[in-house]
C-alpha cells in the first residue's frame, strides 16, 4: 500500500474503516501519538514546564484520547474489529514526550546540572578523605 492510499483512507470521513478494509490504521495511530507526543514534550520543554506531575497526566491524555476521538468520531472506524486500536502506540507517545521534555529542560538548566556536578564531585573527594585506611577499626563486644 502507498503512502498516498493509506493518507486518503485516513482523511475520509465517516468511511467507517475495519480490520479488512484499513488494516494499517493502527500503525497510523502509533505514528499519530508518537507525533502527538513529539510536539507536546517540545511544548512542555519551551515553557520550561517543571511540574512534573502535570506534564505527564495531561500529555497522557492529549497522547491517549486525542487519537481515539480521531479514528472513533472523525473516521467513525469499528474499534472492535482491531486488536488494540484504542491504546496501540501510547507507551510511544509518552516514552517520545518525556525523553523531549528532559532534553530540552536539561539544555534549559543546565548551571544548575553543573552545579550539582560540582557539590557531589566535592562530597564524594571530601568523604574519601577523610576514611584512613591506615586506621583499624575495633568493635568490642560491649557496643552491640
Amino acid at each position: 500500500m502507498t503512502t498516498s492510499s493509506v493518507l486518503t483512507k485516513a482523511s475520509n470521513f465517516g468511511s467507517k474503516p475495519d480490520e479488512s478494509t484499513f488494516p494499517e490504521l493502527p500503525t497510523l495511530v502509533t505514528w499519530l501519538r508518537i507525533i502527538i507526543g513529539a510536539i507536546y514534550g517540545v511544548s512542555l520543554g519551551i515553557r520550561n514546564e517543571n511540574r512534573g506531575l502535570v506534564g505527564l497526566t495531561l500529555g497522557l491524555n492529549v497522547i491517549a484520547f486525542g487519537p481515539m476521538l480521531y479514528f472513533t468520531g472523525y473516521l467513525m472506524a469499528n474499534v472492535d474489529s482491531y486488536k488494540n486500536l484504542r491504546f496501540v502506540g501510547v507507551i510511544n507517545g509518552v516514552a517520545i514526550m518525556l525523553l523531549i521534555w528532559i532534553t530540552f529542560f536539561t539544555w534549559a538548566h543546565s548551571e544548575e546540572e553543573i552545579s550539582l556536578q560540582k557539590v557531589l564531585s566535592d562530597a564524594l573527594v571530601s568523604s574519601s578523605e577523610d576514611a584512613d585506611p591506615t586506621e583499624e577499626t575495633t568493635v568490642d563486644a560491649d557496643e552491640f
